[in-house]
């Protein structure tokens, strides 16, 4: 890891996927933090959680993994938040993500001063034209770089929102529906490849780069003269849960170490497939990032 690289700022939504009988810890801004921390890219994660039992889960978990606490606040009144999961025959899992929760109300952390050398946020946190938001325009106006991950998720989102929450980012990285819905609701013109459609949207909203998840089909990246397309890493999936998170942070951990951007894809896709392989989001043990991170020593 590139020792140079300061300590940046992921923001958002730390919650606990519903599954019935089994409660998992999750929330997109949460998993990349964990899978940071343990690939030794370090970070401050700002969020919120309750004063529950789904809480103080969430801060034990980080303890015990090692992560600082220091800017997850406990909301007195407001609910740690729940995302009801059930299986989907046709779309794999319908998430019902349940509204006004203690992510909705993160206040601007003290330790964090600006400027924020890297930013990594996503869109569920900002729903509400509350406190989160608030707070992310603040570290918004702060960071030098950003990275957006959206997350379209009727009906917590809206057109004027997403513009604001896209515009002028580093990096916009969604999955191939996403970019689709974006086309669609901006009213941009058809396009007659991926190349095309993704240069189009970053031209729209003046970001630097698309980074786009196609599931089997792999990944791609584009900025105004680069392109670059990189095949799924085989795996036997279990579910895909949380894959989307750890290519971000596939691509965070290979761009900090600078590598050449087909290396990055090639390791953000590595790190998607291994989640894949497993149940949920996130490992339960360190042995995984271990066992990873020695195969990536080897092939460098």
């Amino acid at each position: 890891m590139n020792a140079d690289v300061p300590p940046g700022v992921i923001f958002g939504e730390c919650l606990v996927d519903d599954f019935g009988e089994v409660q998992r810890l999750g929330g997109a801004p949460f998993n990349v933090a964990q899978h940071l921390h343990a690939l030794g890219v370090a970070s401050v994660f700002v969020s919120r959680v309750g004063r529950d039992a789904s809480g103080q889960h969430i801060l034990q978990h980080m303890r015990d993994w090692g992560m600082s606490t220091n800017e997850v606040t406990v909301d007195a009144s407001l609910p740690t938040g729940r995302v009801l999961v059930t299986a989907d025959v046709r779309q794999g899992h319908h998430f019902e993500i349940l509204p006004h929760q203690a992510y909705d109300a993160i206040g601007m952390p003290s330790s964090v001063i600006a400027p924020i050398p890297w930013l990594y946020h996503g869109s569920l946190a900002l729903r509400e034209d509350g406190p989160s938001r608030a707070t992310w325009r603040q570290l918004r106006a702060r960071a030098r770089w950003r990275l957006v991950d959206i997350n379209l998720r009727d009906p917590w989102w809206n057109p004027e929102l997403l513009a604001e929450v896209i515009r002028g980012s580093s990096i916009l990285k969604c999955n191939e529906e996403e970019l689709e819905q974006i086309i669609r609701t901006y009213e941009l013109p058809p396009a007659s490849t991926l190349r095309e459609a993704m240069q189009m949207v970053a031209g729209y909203f003046h970001v630097q780069a698309v980074l786009l998840t196609r599931g089997t089909a792999g990944a791609a990246y584009g900025d105004g003269t680069n392109f670059y397309e990189a095949e799924a890493t085989p795996t036997v999936v279990l579910d895909t849960v949380g894959a989307g998170d750890a290519f971000v942070a596939g691509w965070f951990w290979s761009l900090f170490r600078g590598d050449a951007i087909a290396r990055r894809l090639q390791r953000a896709g590595e790190l998607a497939a291994a989640i894949c392989a497993i149940s949920g989001a996130i490992p339960d043990q360190p042995e995984f990032y271990r066992t990873i991170m020695a195969r990536w020593a080897r092939e460098d």
